[in-house]
């Protein structure tokens, strides 16, 4: 039964590295473009974040039910994101007004991406409390 606890939590992480490497792709890919994408914007951010919420509920179901060993740390997603924006934010400012972010949606997606992060550090600090009690 742990075996396949394991393996979806193996599942969901493989499939969210998936879908943030085409997020981040697309983002990058749409602002060159121009934003002649923009119509993709929104399932593509309703996706990823749908795939990342799952993901992390799943790691957060593991981690309380002992069946989570962390090796993947958050923190990189956090910073991935953290490199896209604002190297997107610096070349709109260099570039000039033909090129911006493409939708207010990205910035909303990688306030998610923040939020998800501050929440897995909380429960991963309460549990590790719930564990010295």
């Amino acid at each position: 039964m742990a075996d396949i606890i394991l393996n979806q939590g193996r599942f969901w992480r493989r499939l969210t590295n998936f879908w943030t490497f085409v997020m981040l792709s697309f983002i990058v890919w749409n602002f060159i473009n121009h934003n002649a994408y923009n119509f993709l914007v929104v399932p593509l951010s309703m996706l990823y974040t749908g795939v990342l919420g799952l993901y992390v509920t799943t790691k957060e179901f593991e981690r309380w039910y002992e069946h989570h060993e962390s090796r993947h740390p958050g923190e990189l997603f956090v910073i991935l994101w953290t490199v896209v924006m604002v190297a997107i934010l610096a070349a709109a400012f260099i570039l000039g007004e033909d090129y911006h972010i493409p939708s207010d949606v990205i910035v909303g997606v990688y306030l998610g991406v923040l939020t998800l992060f501050a929440i897995t550090q909380k429960s991963k600090e309460l549990h590790k409390k719930k564990d010295r009690a």
